[in-house]
């Protein structure tokens, strides 16, 4: 019997829209074209892993029986999806189960669960994960926690981080006269970016320009600092800055990976990031990588790169090899696809 198309859920929030659209640029890597179907946020007073799960059986209903299986990205729209994965085989994935989430609530301005509201939710998630083919982690650390707090088998578990263009990132222009460090979040704090400020300000000012890529940081704009709040993923103006900035900061405080990390490597950028999640398995001989909150670290190693021109470059040099070698595109898509196909 020919195959079918397997259903790919989507959801559609920060990172993950990034990862469904680079996907889809490489969907031809799969043997069956698959059947897409973001899934759509929208804030209510309905928690999202509830909302999001009833608007994923909604929208996957409709093909059950024309797919040979289903691939959700992330683990919160499949909460309330258990029964379907008795009619079909299906494979989650995530940056970050639950279980490492619960200590970044604060960051991501949620409110502390209670001891029994955890151990409820866990209970609930290892209930939906018995019934799942496989599962995919973007990184060791997520992988660890589906097998340590859910109890999944070590071989139902792939490590695909997500992959990136790596055409579409590539370095520029860097003959300008003071090295220029980049950061790209969102949510400014979160991020660190409060933090690379106050760094910036006491010890970095004069010897390098900060240039900011965010959605608020009020008040920023000050003598070598830029910011810029009109940027969007995968943009011609971010693969410029990327391109032509010489190092990328991200002091964050709660992430599960950064993809804008991966980003920066492409465009040949050293990167100094947290260790927090997975993006220990991001930065390696590439960058730095300090605790959260360690002004004094962060400061160092940015210190560092803006003063050693020839660590730098090699820095830079040996990111764009390892995001060629980790993280392209189209081969982190063919082993995704592949492993997908082989559980459903």
């Amino acid at each position: 019997m020919s195959q079918r198309p397997i259903a790919y859920l989507m959801e559609q929030t920060l990172g993950s829209i990034t990862h469904y659209l680079n996907l889809r640029r490489e969907e031809s890597a799969a043997d069956v074209l698959p059947r897409w179907l973001p899934i759509e946020f929208e804030a209510s007073r309905v928690p999202w892993a509830v909302a999001g799960s009833l608007r994923a059986r909604r929208a996957v209903a409709p093909f059950l029986d024309q797919v040979d299986g289903l691939f959700l990205h992330t683990t919160t729209i499949a909460l309330l999806a258990g029964d379907l994965f008795r009619r079909k085989p299906a494979v989650l994935s995530t940056d970050g189960t639950p279980a490492n989430k619960r200590n970044m609530r604060r960051e991501y301005g949620l409110a502390a669960q209670s001891g029994l509201a955890e151990k409820a939710k866990r209970s609930v998630y290892r209930h939906v994960f018995r019934r799942c083919a496989g599962f995919v982690a973007w990184s060791n650390w997520c992988k660890r926690s589906f097998v340590e707090d859910y109890g999944c088998r070590e071989e139902d578990v792939a490590v695909i981080p997500p992959g990136i263009q790596l055409d579409q990132f590539v370095p520029g222009d860097r003959s300008h006269a003071l090295p220029r460090i980049l950061f790209v979040g969102g949510d400014f704090v979160r991020k660190g970016g409060d933090l690379l400020m106050d760094v910036y300000r006491r010890r970095l000012r004069g010897k390098a320009e900060l240039v900011l890529v965010t959605r608020d940081a009020t008040g920023a704009e000050e003598p070598g600092v830029t910011v810029h709040r009109d940027v969007t993923a995968n943009s011609p103006k971010l693969r410029h800055l990327y391109g032509t900035c010489d190092i990328f900061a991200l002091p964050t405080r709660a992430d599960c990976y950064s993809v804008a990390s991966m980003e920066a490597m492409a465009a040949g950028m050293p990167v100094v990031a947290t260790n927090v999640g997975g993006i220990s398995d991001i930065v390696k001989e590439n960058g730095f990588v300090i605790e959260p909150d360690d002004a004094a670290a962060l400061g160092d190693a940015l210190e560092t790169l803006v003063t050693d021109s020839s660590k730098r470059k090699k820095m830079g040099e040996a990111s764009r090899v390892e995001a060629g070698v980790r993280f392209e595109a189209r081969e982190n898509a063919r082993r995704l696809f592949e492993f997908v196909r082989s559980r459903c």
